[in-house]
């Protein structure tokens, strides 16, 4: 499979990048739930078919699975990227520590801010974002970034230019994009004890409060902000990897229309889909595989 660079951080990764945290209505991750072996054994596949770039969290619950994948293969071989929800500079420290030491690994190729949703929230995490830039300058991380579903946010990336990488909800419906209501979440995340206090509320309630990824489309003309956005981005030397490709699922019965949309982009260098059997990856390879020719046959 075609391998790209991620922006000027010299990583280069494959078009298509393997995810392991698709969400269940539950709110578990199905790649969580799976055998370990079972999932180890997938993203093996996954490398043989030509996938070397392996998306995970420190939430997802799945580094005792990619560890066992790593036992097998050389540490070069793939690139891993995990994502961190803590505010703080010594809470990132801590969980960055406990990353490395799961995953088996003395280092880890991207760090993520994950899920940032309002600029506020945004702004509260910047002893995380601290955390991130002291870990890269001491070797651990080879470059950081955020993942967002946020318009806003996107806009705020362009002035931190610490940031090296955007993770962005990218699919041809313009589905799953964040709301852009703040209120109650934002006066929460800009208090510390007040966000502690969130953290304490039973699930139905935080649902209330927290801004919710959108099952209805964006308006076009705000579909069309995003892009420009995100190649304003990218014209900053910063990588753009797609998630949210397929909508969560929703776009799933149209996945080959959903896969070259996000292929033909050319800001983006690269893109995230969580995959759970065999089939899924031979399916989605063959597409990527198969727009990269054409691609290359019209260059040529």
């Amino acid at each position: 499979m075609k391998k790209v660079e991620l922006g000027k951080t010299g990583i280069k990764v494959s078009r298509l990048g393997i995810g392991t945290g698709t969400g269940l209505p539950s709110g578990y991750c199905a790649q969580a739930l799976m055998d370990t072996n079972e999932l180890a054994g997938l993203l093996l596949y996954s490398l043989d078919r030509g996938i070397n770039h392996w998306d995970t969290a420190f939430q997802y619950n799945t580094y005792s699975h990619i560890k066992e994948a790593l036992k097998q293969i050389r540490r070069t071989d793939v690139v891993l990227t995990t994502k961190f929800s803590a505010a703080h500079e010594k809470e990132t420290i801590r969980d960055f520590n406990t990353t490395l030491k799961d995953l088996n690994v003395d280092y880890v190729d991207v760090c993520l801010l994950h899920g940032v949703r309002t600029n506020t929230e945004l702004q509260m995490r910047s002893g995380a974002l601290n955390a991130m830039v002291k870990l890269k300058k001491e070797g651990k991380v080879r470059a950081i970034g955020l993942s967002s579903h946020g318009l806003s946010v996107l806009k705020s990336v362009l002035e931190i230019p610490e940031l090296d990488l955007v993770w962005a909800r990218i699919n041809y419906a313009g589905l799953n994009m964040d709301s852009e209501c703040h209120g109650m979440y934002d006066q929460m995340a800009s208090v510390y004890w007040l966000k502690k206090c969130y953290k304490l509320l039973p699930e139905r309630v935080k649902l209330l409060i927290r801004p919710k990824a959108s099952h209805e489309p964006i308006a076009e003309d705000e579909r069309n902000e995003v892009e420009a956005t995100l190649q304003k981005i990218h014209s900053q030397s910063k990588g753009i990897v797609g998630m949210k490709v397929l909508a969560e699922g929703m776009l799933r019965d149209d996945a080959e229309k959903a896969i070259k949309y996000v292929n033909s982009l050319s800001f983006v260098d690269s893109f995230i889909i969580g995959m759970l059997n065999k089939e899924e990856i031979d399916e989605n390879c063959r597409i990527v595989n198969a727009e990269n020719m054409i691609s290359k046959d019209v260059e040529e």
